[in-house]
């Protein structure tokens, strides 16, 4: 055998040998990239792990008005009720304009699932109205002491119609960025408004009657009030709750004065009826938005604006 020959041997024997080593090299990677991923949810915590506590802060209150929530408990997902609004802050400062006993009703989601916590009775022993008096409370109640209705703008009085469409990031109208041709109420990327005239609204979007009268007092307590012809004539007592400063409006065993799509029970397509984004507040007019989040025809998401007046 030449000497050629016997060297392409070697060099072929050689990298045989090479690829040999590279696939036995390969194959744990390669099972291991077959493997099928597994997860698993973290260990649902006992209730006698969870950490949390409820203080009243006598410092800033004699009265114990401002409470202090706190959950003390890492990895878990916080659930607070507290009567007059909830929250999911690991840290919240809740502040009571009324005295009287406040239920604080907590629980925590764990390896998913719901761990509900015994209720803690708050007692505060004196009324703060400093925090009711803002001009919005004014505007919303007419103030301490009193309540006020309002009714949908069905007639078109102060604005197109009962309702709007607007973005989901249009926020409180009188700050924020600009959008389209105004200065001020853009508070992310989706802005827009469709404002729809009567001749629109009617009957699709809205039917045509009496939605009756919501009322918001300050009567010992921050009180909401619903009388709802249009949804079977019933009545809905509950409370509420204004955050000032993010312009947020939270309802409790109640909701606004309300009506889409009728023919096919649109406000089932909103999931959240208690938390409203205060788009406007005066002492004559208030615009609450929703999220539309599951639309009944397949629409993408949209803010849906109720329009009110002052009765």
């Amino acid at each position: 055998m030449q000497a050629g020959n016997r060297s392409s041997i070697l060099i072929i024997k050689e990298m045989k040998l090479y690829i040999k080593i590279f696939a036995m090299l390969m194959l744990p990677l390669l099972f291991s990239a077959c493997k099928k991923n597994e997860h698993s949810l973290d260990r649902t915590l006992d209730k006698s792990e969870i950490q949390y506590t409820v203080t009243q802060d006598l410092q800033a209150d004699a009265g114990g008005n401002t409470v202090i929530l706190k959950n003390a408990t890492p990895g878990t997902i916080s659930m607070w009720d507290y009567g007059t609004g909830t929250s999911r802050r690991m840290i919240d400062t809740v502040k009571f304009a009324f005295k009287g006993d406040y239920v604080i009703k907590f629980s925590v989601l764990s390896g998913g699932l719901e761990v509900k916590m015994d209720s803690v009775v708050v007692k505060v022993t004196q009324d703060n109205l400093n925090y009711v008096d803002d001009p919005l409370w004014i505007a919303l109640t007419g103030g301490v002491g009193k309540e006020k209705e309002w009714v949908l703008d069905t007639e078109g009085v102060y604005f197109a119609g009962p309702f709007a469409f607007y973005g989901v990031n249009i926020g409180w109208l009188k700050d924020g960025g600009p959008w389209g041709s105004n200065t001020t109420g853009c508070y992310g990327a989706d802005c827009w408004n469709w404002g729809p005239g009567l001749a629109d609204i009617y009957p699709n979007m809205m039917a045509k009657g009496d939605y009756g009268v919501m009322t918001f007092g300050l009567k010992g307590t921050a009180s909401f009030k619903a009388v709802k012809p249009m949804e079977n004539g019933i009545i809905q007592n509950g409370t509420f709750f204004l955050n000032v400063n993010s312009k947020m409006l939270t309802i409790n065993s109640g909701s606004i004065l309300r009506g889409y799509k009728p023919a096919k029970n649109g406000i089932t397509g909103i999931s959240n009826w208690t938390n409203y984004k205060i788009l406007s507040l005066d002492e004559n007019t208030l615009q609450l938005g929703v999220i539309r989040d599951k639309d009944v025809d397949g629409e993408g998401q949209a803010m849906l604006s109720f329009n009110f007046i002052a009765k």
